[in-house]
């Protein structure tokens, strides 16, 4: 019997493993900068927390991976890392503010599988617990931008705010009660064009007069028409902040509303350019309440690891894992490889041992086949004379050492 994968879930092989933890650790990197603290949370949470009213909303319901353990609980994957963030809070109200939180984990989406969409996914995100304001919006927006430039990407970041187009919808006819089925349909424009949202929109009996605005995407206009809206306010400081800071592929797109029901403010989505969004995040100031807390504002944002990684995987070359390949030949070499080994670990040498037993010449062709670029033979001869000649893979020179002088043979690897 043949196994394979679950469908819409992959396996990574050492090398994509490697890709896909270099973007890890970059981004973990990028938060610690800024302050951000780790915070890990389960996998299996409650199916009533991820399926709350007011969090993701009856279209991620239907996403949930659900089921009933041994004690008849009924239990869910989580689909994101903002969910289990907001449970976390609003059950310890000690943790000061602003609580600045980085995750980076997997979670899971019961959707159909296609290209740049899975259903098991590593997410990055950064929060911003206990802060109402301009400047906690911009410092997500500039997170995006650092690491976008970062990872060498041409991108774009599209910001929009949810209360500027709820109010933008209402001018425009969309009943109160309306609001979140055109919030649902308009977020599908990427998906089904600007026809197929039309067409959605009149079989929901939904006005459509909101498109023009869409179609136009101009700020002034939409002052124009919701000249008091807060979220209009907070776009324009947003985007002014923007610009003296020179994050000059910010813009504006009043058509983006996000998919997740929780956002009440602003929202931003980044995009690889001419390829696919890779996060997307924004304010959801009373989604901590949903869950038993004090309304507590609270801001994000989120990258899409998986995603990342298929746009720079045909570019993202990484180096060998090992600096050394150590070659026992004989038993009587074993103690003095291992010890070699060892001490240059000790010194920051990633040395890898030959365990197979195999002779010289097949040992060597495995350190050309991983890449390895230098290589130390060590048998009765070398035992015997205390001494080991390194090999320069790459010119095929020889450097000789006495056997335990771990500082030289660290100097000649790393070029110092």
């Amino acid at each position: 019997m043949k196994f394979e994968t679950v469908k819409g879930m992959r396996d990574f092989l050492p090398e994509q493993c490697r890709r896909k933890q270099f973007i890890e650790d970059f981004l973990r990197g990028l938060f610690e900068r800024y302050g951000f603290e780790p915070l890990q949370t389960p996998i299996v949470e409650e199916y009533s927390l991820l399926a709350a009213k007011g969090a993701g909303g009856e279209a991620v319901k239907e996403e949930i991976y659900c089921f009933k353990d041994k004690g008849e609980r009924e239990l869910g994957l989580r689909y994101d890392l903002t969910v289990p963030l907001a449970r976390v809070v609003a059950s310890d109200p000690s943790i000061p503010r602003p609580f600045r939180r980085y995750c980076i984990g997997t979670v899971y989406r019961y959707n159909k599988p296609q290209a740049a969409r899975y259903r098991e996914f590593t997410q990055a995100d950064a929060d911003i617990i206990g802060a109402n304001g301009v400047l906690a919006d911009f410092e997500c927006v500039q997170m995006y931008c650092e690491a976008m430039l970062g990872l060498g990407f041409a991108f774009r970041v599209r910001v929009s705010n949810r209360q500027l187009l709820e109010d933008l919808a209402k001018k425009c006819g969309v009943a109160p009660e309306q609001v979140k089925e055109c919030f649902r349909s308009i977020d599908k424009l990427d998906k089904i064009g600007d026809k197929g949202v039309e067409k959605e929109l009149v079989e929901k009996g939904i006005p459509v007069g909101i498109l023009e605005q869409i179609r136009a995407n101009s700020l002034d206009a939409v002052k124009d028409m919701v000249p008091e809206s807060e979220g209009v306010k907070n776009i324009e400081e947003v985007l002014r902040l923007c610009v003296e800071n020179g994050l000059n592929e910010v813009e504006f797109d009043v058509s983006l509303a996000r998919g997740l029901e929780y956002y009440t403010g602003i929202v931003f989505e980044v995009s690889v350019e001419k390829g696919p969004s890779v996060g997307g995040g924004g304010r959801y100031d009373n989604l901590i309440s949903v869950y038993g807390g004090q309304p507590t504002p609270a801001v994000g944002i989120s990258f899409g690891v998986d995603r990342l990684y298929d746009a720079l995987a045909a570019t993202l070359t990484m180096g060998p894992n090992s600096d050394l390949l150590v070659i026992p030949v004989s038993e009587l070499a074993f103690s003095a490889a291992t010890r070699l080994g060892a001490k240059v670990r000790a010194l920051g040498v990633a040395a890898e041992m030959d365990v197979m037993g195999r002779g010289v010449k097949k040992a060597l062709d495995y350190a050309n086949r991983k890449g390895i670029p230098f290589v130390a033979v060590i048998g009765e001869d070398e035992v015997k004379s205390g001494r080991v000649k390194v090999k320069d893979m790459a010119s095929g020179s020889e450097n000789e050492f006495p056997i335990g002088d771990a500082a030289g043979i660290r100097a000649l690897l790393k070029g110092t």
